[in-house]
Formats: structure tokens, C-alpha cells, sequence
């Protein structure tokens, strides 16, 4: 006899505390929309600012960006510095820089006649400064000679690579001058005091990463060593960079373009300030001595 089949009740789903969480599908990190927000920024867009100060990572793309533009402008130098280190100075050479040299100071004679200064004084002026070179390029050349581990084109052309990679760490005369993480944090610490005196409102980690965009129109710094063009484009990759940090304090601490402005030229101020204060202390110090 058949009997007939129950029919089976499908089981419940489980609960959904229960259930395997969803995995998201990793995101990959899209260099082309990153450029394009760089490119966003250089062109004073308030919105490319604004999303960097509001990333959880603002500080880290900050550091990354100075760090990658730094290293790119600093590239001519390197291969400048490993050709210089792959091809020595011969005997020829040394002989050349000692005679210009003296030539260069020999022609000095006559400004120097002027001011009270005799020939003979300054002649045997000329004669010590080039017995000193000539001792300075000797002392080398004996240096260069002596034995190493690591052979010599190896060993100079790591030097070089050394100093390309110490690029980011360097310091600037001018505040904001070149794309560095120290003129990036020491400057931007005084700034970001600044603004928060004026009303700024943002946090540290998005105040550093949106101004580290001040360091994107340095990347023409690249072509600061063509000839003639190379100190007009260093110029333009300054104004441009300090028009950006004072576009990016704006943002990131939502102050108007004035007190942005205040805030990051206070530092500079107070720093002139207390210089011309030290000045004009020891000129008073050495009046009274007098």
C-alpha cells in the first residue's frame, strides 16, 4: 500500500542576530579620483578642501601628499647629484676652478683699491683665499682616495639617493616656501592656534590634511631647473601654494577668507616681530656700551 508523503514545512530562516554578516567588497584605492581631487584643490574648488578635512584618514592623505610632491620636485636633483658623483673632477678640471678663482678675485682689485685697500694688500688676500681653495680640493681628491666597501659609483650614488630622500624634511627661509613635512607641521601648528583664536572650529587631523594641499603647485618646482623660466616658475609655485593653505585654513575651520588670511600670516608677523624686538634690544645694549 502507498502512503502518501507529508509534505515537508521548510525551515524558518534564523535570526537575524544569527546570520553570517554581510562581507563588503573591498574598495580599491582609486588613484584617478585622487589626482582629480588634487587637481580640485589647486583650482581653489572650497569642496575638494572640505572633503579632505572630513576624512577619518585626513591626516595620513595630508602626509602623503607633501611626502610624494616633495620628492618629486627634489627628482632633477637627484639624477643632477648622481651624474655629478659618476663623473669626478680630473686634474684638468681642479687646475681650471683654481685659475678661475683668482681670476674672479683678481678682478675684485679695483673695487677694492677704491675702499683704501692696496694692490699688494690685496693681492696677498687673493694668494691665501687660493692657497686655501687649492688646499680644500687636495684634502679632497686625497679623501676620494682612500679605500671604501663598498665600491665608489655604488657608495656615491647612495649618497645621493640618501639626500633625495631627506628632500621632505628640510626646512624653508620662507614659510610655505617649498612642499616639506616640517614646514608643514612646525608652520601649521602656529596656524591652527591662530585660527582657533579667530573662531576656527576644525580639528587638527582635517586642519593638516587640507592644508597639506598647499604643497600640489609645488610640483612645479620640477621645472625650477630650466634656465631663465626655472626662478619665475619657483615664484608662481609659491604665491599659488600660499593661496591654497590660506584656502584650505578657510575651509577646514569654516572662518571667513580675512580671518584665514589673519591666521596664517600671524605667525609670520609675531616671528618678524620678536626679531625686530631681539635688534633693536642688542642695538640698545651695544649704544649704551659705546
Amino acid at each position: 500500500m502507498n502512503v502518501p508523503e507529508t509534505p515537508q514545512t521548510p525551515a524558518a530562516p534564523p535570526p537575524a542576530d544569527e546570520r553570517p554578516a554581510a562581507v563588503p567588497a573591498p574598495q580599491g584605492w582609486q588613484l584617478h579620483g585622487w589626482f582629480s581631487r588634487l587637481w580640485d584643490a589647486a583650482r581653489l574648488h572650497t569642496p575638494a578642501y572640505a572633503g579632505l578635512a572630513g576624512r577619518q584618514d585626513a591626516f595620513f592623505q595630508g602626509f602623503l601628499i607633501v611626502l610624494l610632491v616633495s620628492l618629486l620636485a627634489g627628482a632633477p636633483g637627484f639624477v643632477g647629484d648622481v651624474m655629478a658623483a659618476l663623473q669626478r673632477p680630473s686634474a684638468d678640471e681642479t687646475a681650471e676652478r683654481s685659475i678661475a678663482l683668482r681670476e674672479m678675485l683678481g678682478a675684485a682689485g679695483p673695487w677694492m683699491a677704491r675702499l683704501g685697500l692696496s694692490t699688494a694688500a690685496w693681492t696677498a688676500a687673493v694668494d691665501e683665499v687660493a692657497d686655501a681653495f687649492d688646499m680644500g680640493l687636495q684634502v679632497s681628491q686625497e679623501i676620494d682616495q682612500l679605500p671604501t666597501r663598498l665600491p665608489r659609483p655604488v657608495g656615491r650614488i647612495l649618497e645621493a639617493f640618501g639626500g633625495w630622500l631627506s628632500a621632505p624634511f628640510s626646512v624653508a627661509r620662507l614659510p610655505l616656501a617649498v612642499a616639506s613635512l616640517g614646514v608643514w607641521l612646525g608652520y601649521g601648528v602656529w596656524v591652527m592656534l591662530a585660527a582657533r583664536l579667530l573662531g576656527g572650529r576644525g580639528s587638527l587631523s582635517g586642519f593638516f590634511g587640507a592644508t597639506a594641499l598647499y604643497a600640489v603647485p609645488h610640483a612645479l618646482d620640477l621645472l625650477r631647473w630650466l634656465p631663465f623660466i626655472g626662478g619665475l616658475i619657483g615664484v608662481i609655485a609659491y604665491i599659488w601654494g600660499v593661496i591654497v593653505y590660506i584656502k584650505a585654513t578657510q575651509a577646514s575651520h569654516d572662518l571667513s577668507f580675512e580671518r584665514a588670511l589673519i591666521a596664517v600670516l600671524a605667525p609670520l608677523a609675531l616671528a618678524v616681530l620678536i626679531i625686530a624686538g631681539l635688534f633693536s634690544m642688542l642695538s640698545g645694549i651695544v649704544w649704551l656700551r659705546s
